[in-house]
């Protein structure tokens, strides 16, 4: 089935052919995005597969392959109608409690799961959404309680603040109105000594003796410094009990937080077509295929790129800004995926990937998944978290969830970049990468 529909599979969209034509080269496209891809043109028309040029505009019907399309549909809808074993192509009926896995009648008699526990797959299913809801009330109700006491301890905190204020704007006070006398006094002594000193000698030296026993007299008090840790609610004791505080939250938001990552592209695995910026913070196709070598890690057929940092464990958040575009992926995918020829986006090929074309957004099911918005998000951001087995993707301004895939992570993975075709100029901007703060 998966051989069929890479296939049926146009080239330019990656969906299934929609009236198939063919080329001079042999090759075939819809006619909607050979169309679109030769907007503009009048002569030298390029072949966006193997790039070979025509002189003449021609599309021919290709019939066989309509009807291709039509069987390979009725029968991945066959499919999906139901899961079956993959080594006796019997219902999955049980669910093995031993070894975590669905499996059919004739699994249960086999020896492999002949002394193992089962259960009906409806009865696990239930059991684990009873188990899910119950860990989910527990995690609620300690983070409540956290959030209850943080609010006591910083009413607490508040309270005993707002009294040392009040102690400290006291003292300040009090400090004021003693300068404030002793520059008074000292200002009328300066003023009566000015006087005397305009008064002729005999005069002057009348009161000498008791003047200057008053200005030997004058003290200059040191204004007390304010208390500033008084009781229980010393500074030190205060910060001995933030910090304990703070512990207790860092303990539970670790398991929130996740690493602001500052991914850059890698220009070694880089289709021809594309280019990036000399930061490697941003990606668009160009106006022709540079001379580049043709190395095991370089995509040659499909525009895209992959980040430079790869992971195996841990929680990873970056954004990417993707403005007017029209056309663009973006995801995650294994470091093992193919670079060369046509491949299909799907979790079982290696890629969680989420797709804007034709004005659909989609995210890259195994029979792709559209995703019904209300706004169209103008930046992506990506989280994910590799023990969880989780790819989640978020419209990065909104600050709104769109779509998670669930999987078992067990190779490195790599950011992964399609800016899409520049279809006439229309999609001509880049997918840039932008940096996070720490605070968001």
């Amino acid at each position: 089935m998966e051989s069929l529909r890479e296939e049926a599979s146009c080239s330019i969209c990656l969906d299934y052919f929609i009236d198939p034509v063919t080329i001079d080269c042999g090759h075939n496209f819809c006619r909607s995005c050979i169309t679109r891809a030769w907007e503009g043109l009048d002569t030298n028309f390029p072949c966006p597969k193997c790039r070979e040029t025509s002189q003449q505009r021609k599309l021919r019907p290709n019939w066989e392959l309509r009807n291709l399309i039509e069987r390979v549909k009725k029968m991945s809808e066959r499919k999906g109608e139901e899961t079956l074993c993959q080594k006796h192509e019997e219902k999955l009926k049980l669910f093995c409690t031993e070894d975590w896995k669905a499996i059919c009648l004739i699994c249960k008699e086999g020896k492999e799961h002949r002394s193992h526990s089962v259960v009906p797959l409806e009865e696990a299913v239930q059991d684990y959404k009873c188990e899910t809801a119950i860990k989910r009330e527990k995690i609620l109700s300690e983070f409540e309680e956290l959030h209850q006491f943080l609010n006591e301890e910083q009413q607490i905190h508040l309270s005993r603040l707002e009294e040392e204020e009040k102690k400290i704007v006291k003292k300040i006070r009090d400090n004021v109105s003693q300068l404030e006398e002793q520059s008074s006094s000292l200002q009328k002594l300066i003023s009566e000594i000015e006087e005397k000193c305009q008064q002729p000698a005999v005069e002057l030296l009348k009161d000498a003796k008791a003047t200057l026993s008053r200005c030997q007299a004058v003290e200059f008090p040191k204004p007390e410094a304010a208390p500033v840790g008084e009781g229980k609610c010393s500074h030190l004791s205060f910060l001995r009990q933030y910090f304990v505080l703070k512990d207790v939250l860092a303990k539970h938001q670790g398991k929130l937080s996740a690493e602001l990552v500052d991914v850059t592209l890698d220009p070694e695995t880089a289709n021809p077509w594309l280019v990036l910026s000399e930061d490697g913070k941003s990606v668009r196709q160009g106006g022709r295929s540079q001379n580049l070598p043709d190395s095991p890690q370089r995509f040659d057929t499909y525009v895209n790129v992959l980040g430079r940092e790869g992971f195996t464990s841990g929680r990873h958040y970056w954004e990417v800004e993707v403005g007017d575009k029209t056309d663009w992926i973006l995801g995650v995918c294994k470091d093992s995926v193919s670079r060369k020829g046509k491949f299909t986006l799907t979790p079982e090929n290696g890629f969680w990937a989420v797709i804007l074309r034709d004005g659909e957004y989609k995210a890259c099911t195994s029979l792709w998944s559209q995703l019904p918005l209300s706004v169209r998000p103008r930046a992506m951001g990506i989280l994910l978290d590799y023990q969880a087995g989780k790819v989640s993707f978020y419209d990065a301004d909104e600050k709104s969830h769109l779509f998670t895939f669930t999987h078992t992570f067990t190779e490195k993975l790599r950011p992964y970049f399609y800016p899409g075709l520049n279809t006439g100029g229309k999609n001509a901007g880049a997918l840039r990468i932008r940096s996070v703060p720490a605070w968001e």
